[in-house]
Order: C-alpha cells, then sequence, then structure tokens
C-alpha cells in the first residue's frame, strides 16, 4: 500500500570535511516532568593509502510522556547508546572493499497504553484518579513496569568489482543477532478485585533473533543503449521466545469495597490462586530469490523498462507450552501444545515500464509490477489448534503513472503520480480476544485496493528562500473480506470499509529562509506543518468499536531558528514542535479493564521546546 511520508528533522553528525572530523550534537527537552538529551560525536581516521574510515557513537535519552501514578514515575521513555564503525579500503584501481559493523542497547520503559474511556460495571472505579480523556489522559495506575531491554549488533562487507565492459560485480554479505527480554502488565490496573475482569496478569521473557543475508549482482556501466541488473538474493531470519505468563485470580474476599461492587484483595483476606503457564516458540524464514531488470534507450528521449523476480520461501515454526498450573487465568490455556509447522511457495513477478522526456524539463512515465509477500505462520503464546494454518502470500498488481518536471534554473519542481494497485490475500494485523486476553493475530483479510494521487514540488521563489509541499489522496478499502469460520449467517463482507491505519488524506508544506547577514552568524528560519486525516486503528466488524478505535485527523505544527557559523564549523538551533499542544494516538485498540479502550502515544504527543549544538573541528 502507498504512503505518503513527512519528513521529520533528526540530529544527526555533519559530512566529513577533510582529514579528521568531529562532530556532536546535543538536544534539549523543556517540558514539566520531561527532559531528552542526545549526544552524536563522529571521527575520520586515515587508516594508510586507499583506506578511509569513520567511528561514531551516540546517547539518547528521554524521561517518557506518561505517568505511573502506582510506581510514582513517568514511563515511555527510554535511554539508549550504540557505537557504528565503517571502513573503506581499495586494494586496487578495479576492487574495493566496505565493512561496516554497530552494536546499540536500549532499555526502554515503553510502551505504555494509557486507559483513555472510562470502564464499564464495577472495574470503573478501577482507575481512580486517573484522568480520562481521550489520546490526552497523561497517567496510568499499573503495579508492574512494563519495559524492554535490547541488544543487537550487527556487520556487512560489501566488494566492488570493476570487470570492465561487463559492468561491476557487488557482493554483499551481513549477520544481524538481536536479544529482548521484555516485561508487561497485561490487566492495566494495580490491584487485584473481586470480580470479574479485575485478575492481574503479567508477561516476560527474552525473545533472540538473527538474521543473514547474502546478495550477488552484476550491474552494466551507465550511458548504455541497454543497462541492465542480473542478481540473487538469499535471506534467511531465526527468532524464538521463551514466554512466562503469570496471573493472580481473585474469586472472593472480606476486604470493604472501594466503590460499588468493587472490593479489593489481599493475601490472607481473600481467597486467590496464582495460575502461571511458559511457552517457547519460534520460526525461521528462508527465501532465496533471482532477479534481473533492464533498461532499453530506443533513442535520447525514449526508454523501455523490464524487470522479472523468482522467489522461493521456505518457513518452519514451532510451538511447546507447559499446561497452565492452578487452574486457569486470563490468557492462559489449559492444555499444553506441542506444534511443529512447515510451508513454502513459489512466486514469479514481473515489472514494465516506459520514460518518455516529452519536454527539454518534463518526463513523463507509466510502470505496471507485481508483488509478493511470502506465507507466515501465527505462533504465540496461547496459540491453539484453530490456529495452525499458514497465512497464504500476498499478491499484488501496482499500476502508476506521473510526471517529473523542473525549470532550468531548479526554482521549481513539481512531481506528480496516479496510483491503483489491487492485493490479494491481503496480510493485515487484528486484535482478537482470545482466553480472556486481546492480542494481535496476522490474517488473511480478503482482497483490497488502494488508489489515489500524489503531488510533490519545491520552490525557490528568490535566492535562499525554499518552499517543499506535497498532498496525497489514498483510497484504500476493503474490496472483500475473508469471514472468519462460525461466523452468524448475514455477517458482513466489509465491502468498502477504510483499511487500517490508512489515512484519505495526509499532506505538508515547510519553508526555509538563510540570511546572510555578514557577521559572526547566519540565521536560518524554519517552520512545517503536517496534517493527517481520520484512520481506524484495525480490523473491525463490529461499527460501534470500529468508531471507538477511529483515530481523528490532526495536524502537527513545527517551527526553528537556527545561527550558522560562515565558515561552516558550529551551529546552534534553537526549535518547538507541535506548537499547538495537538494530543493524539498512533493506536487506538480495545481490550482494556472493564471493556475500555488503550491509546498508544507518540514521542511529540505534547509541545516541548530544545536546542541544537553541532560543532566540527
Amino acid at each position: 500500500m502507498r504512503r505518503y511520508n513527512v519528513a521529520r528533522e533528526i540530529p544527526s553528525a555533519c559530512a566529513a570535511t577533510t582529514g579528521r572530523h568531529l562532530a556532536s550534537v546535543i538536544a534539549a527537552r523543556m517540558r514539566a516532568r520531561s527532559s531528552v538529551s542526545l549526544s552524536k560525536g563522529a571521527i575520520d581516521i586515515p587508516l594508510g593509502n586507499g583506506i578511509t574510515s569513520r567511528f561514531t557513537g551516540s546517547y539518547d535519552n528521554w524521561d517518557g510522556n506518561v505517568r505511573n501514578i502506582t510506581l510514582n514515575r513517568t514511563v515511555n521513555g527510554y535511554e539508549r547508546y550504540g557505537i557504528r564503525g565503517m571502513i573503506v579500503a581499495a586494494a586496487t584501481d578495479n576492487l574495493t572493499f566496505t565493512l561496516i559493523g554497530d552494536w546499540r542497547h536500549t532499555h526502554a520503559d515503553c510502551c505504555a497504553e494509557v486507559i483513555g474511556t472510562a470502564p464499564s460495571g464495577a472495574l470503573a472505579g478501577a482507575l481512580t484518579g486517573v484522568n480520562l480523556a481521550g489520546a490526552a489522559t497523561r497517567q496510568i495506575r499499573q503495579n508492574t513496569l512494563t519495559e524492554t531491554r535490547e541488544t543487537s549488533w550487527g556487520g556487512s562487507l560489501q566488494a566492488d568489482l570493476d570487470v570492465g565492459a561487463p559492468g561491476t560485480i557487488t557482493s554483499i554479505t551481513a549477520y544481524r543477532k538481536y536479544k529482548n527480554f521484555g516485561i508487561r502488565d497485561g490487566d492495566f490496573i494495580d490491584t487485584v478485585y473481586a470480580v470479574s475482569g479485575g485478575n492481574q496478569l503479567n508477561d516476560y521473557g527474552p525473545e533472540p533473533a538473527t538474521t543473514f543475508t547474502q546478495e550477488l549482482r552484476l550491474a552494466s556501466p551507465g550511458n548504455q543503449t541497454f543497462e541492465y541488473v542480473l542478481g540473487g538474493f538469499y535471506y534467511r531470519a531465526t527468532a524464538q521466545r521463551s514466554f512466562q505468563r503469570d496471573d493472580i485470580v481473585c474469586s472472593a474476599t472480606t476486604l470493604p469495597a472501594v466503590s460499588p461492587g468493587l472490593a479489593p484483595c489481599a493475601v490472607g483476606s481473600s481467597t486467590l490462586t496464582f495460575p502461571s503457564a511458559a511457552g517457547n516458540f519460534g520460526s525461521t524464514m528462508e527465501n532465496y530469490a533471482f532477479y534481473g531488470n533492464l533498461t532499453f534507450h530506443v533513442n535520447d528521449w525514449l526508454r523501455l523498462i523490464g524487470g522479472a523476480r523468482f522467489t522461493h520461501d521456505d518457513v518452519t515454526a514451532f510451538n511447546v507450552r507447559s499446561a497452565a498450573t492452578n487452574g486457569g487465568g486470563p490468557g492462559l490455556v489449559g492444555v499444553a501444545a506441542n506444534y511443529s509447522l512447515a510451508t513454502s511457495h513459489s512466486d514469479f513477478s514481473g515489472k514494465l515500464g516506459v520514460q518518455a522526456d516529452i519536454a527539454r524539463n518534463l518526463m513523463a512515465y507509466a510502470t505496471f509490477s507485481q508483488g509478493y509477500k511470502g506465507p507466515a505462520f501465527n505462533v504465540f503464546f496461547n496459540q491453539n489448534t484453530g490456529q495452525l494454518d499458514p497465512i497464504a502470500p500476498e499478491t499484488a498488481n501496482a499500476y502508476e503513472i506521473g510526471t517529473k518536471f523542473k525549470t532550468n534554473d531548479g526554482s521549481f519542481t513539481i512531481n506528480t503520480a496516479l496510483f491503483y494497485a489491487k492485493y490479494e490475500n491481503f496480510q493485515a494485523n487484528s486484535f482478537v480476544n482470545l482466553n480472556g486476553s486481546v492480542i494481535t493475530q496476522l490474517t488473511n483479510a480478503g482482497a483490497v485496493s488502494t488508489k489515489g494521487v500524489e503531488i510533490e514540488t519545491v520552490i525557490r521563489p528568490v535566492r535562499n528562500f525554499t518552499i517543499n509541499a506535497g498532498i496525497a489522496y489514498t483510497d484504500a478499502q476493503i474490496d472483500s473480506f475473508n469471514l472468519p469460520p462460525g461466523s452468524p449467517a448475514g455477517s458482513s463482507t466489509r465491502r468498502g470499509e477504510q483499511l487500517p491505519l490508512a489515512p484519505t488524506w495526509k499532506g505538508n508544506v515547510s519553508a526555509t529562509w538563510k540570511i546572510e547577514t555578514g557577521s559572526f552568524a547566519n540565521i536560518e528560519l524554519g517552520g512545517d506543518i503536517s496534517l493527517t486525516s481520520d484512520q481506524v486503528s484495525s480490523l473491525e466488524s463490529n461499527p460501534v468499536t470500529r468508531q471507538a478505535i477511529t483515530i481523528d485527523g490532526y495536524a502537527l505544527v513545527n517551527a526553528n531558528i537556527g545561527f550558522v557559523d560562515p565558515k561552516g564549523v558550529w551551529r546552534v538551533n534553537l526549535f518547538g514542535r507541535n506548537l499547538t499542544d495537538t494530543s493524539y494516538a498512533t493506536l487506538t485498540t480495545s481490550g482494556g479493564p472493564g471493556g475500555s479502550f488503550r491509546y498508544l502515544l507518540p514521542r511529540d504527543v505534547d509541545r516541548y521546546f530544545g536546542a541544537q549544538f553541532r560543532f566540527n573541528f
């Protein structure tokens, strides 16, 4: 599906000039009970004749944007740091090696979902003290800190060999290892209550993963009548999770009620059970492909494009789970599991296109391309025998026509595109309640289509003043829906409904004005506005729930003023983000306590100000 992306400013080290280079960026976020610091440094070191290198390090810390009343701390933040190195060596005039390696670590108390609507029934009092204001909620009551600790490292080796007329042979070998340990509060409240749905639920466990890829390709020299790229690609990824779910279930209590129908539970005063179960599950995905792309320059203004790709996928998965002890609980399956699953699929896809320079500065094009996404399995802790079938491969046919125009002096650029794509066996995530716990489950939603138009432009009316603007209209909808087995007679096929997380309108406009003062510092003024229309969070057949999980449209306004050394040695940037203090969620889901809804808040959900400093020497 097409997505229209709005660029965000990310502080980064400057590009090297000559010899040694060191850059650092420090950003400070100023808002009550919330702060962020960011620092980055880079150094270029010549290692010998024809060998260059760059090493970078970074540290980033953010307090978060949600207050956990029970634990008396701010959450949804992170601390992360890492290093990265790159060495480029010209072994001969025709052979170059590029070695890249990195290591990073993250500790995040993320992602706490706020309860934005009042629970129904007795559990309405479980969130006393929390301001239930939809996406504007900034408080939670959870007695378990939801957090993750992640460490990953990886590297790649690229070799480029110029073999003359045939072109350049490129080999890229890459490996990455990832390990995560997560803890999650799955009940969203801080006390066990003697009511249905007032149980405690906590999940925790490690999740290691590895990825290996190998690509080999031959690319012809440029400016030829026939230009081509031929290659092969291999991919292998393994992921595994050891998972434990611990519950606390209260069936009776002698403690006084805190509100009608809501009585807390405690050891010694209540009838408590402690169900628990552990599982180990994972998957291995192996893929190889062969591809080719050809561009034929018919003459100096017309080009024909053709391409093809053969892909084969092998997917295996397993799930070994112990039976729940001490009775049942939310999200627990009472029986053990021992599943071993396998599937495979091959696909051939192609691409055709034409490009024509219909005027000196105007190019028009048209393309047809086929897409493919391989099969998969739903493998998760409380999986049962009714969820063992593989998810079928997703295929797509996409059409696009467009133009690209640029004036001789570059003062005006405009790109337009009309697109249409049809997807079969569309793979989408949906939220379902399974054994009393809401989970995310991949499904073949059916047939969907997306069509629309995109327009992007860059305008430079005068020297040092630039305007960037873009707008996209996308009609992404369900054409037919695969009804789950056992659906009631007359259930809707949901034809015409909007696809999840696919807003109809997205747009942005930004402007930058550089003022040359002739003194110690030049001034840069900038600002941008981005717009997003309404979007639904997930596939949902119930119209009432569907409306509740719809994210209202929103606009974000940012601005900055920079002071820049004319020689490029230093830069100070003062910025403001989300100046209108617009509160919005990136995801809204059901499954909160007592039938409430949960909101996932992004980092830029509140207005904040900061400063960035950059220095080169």
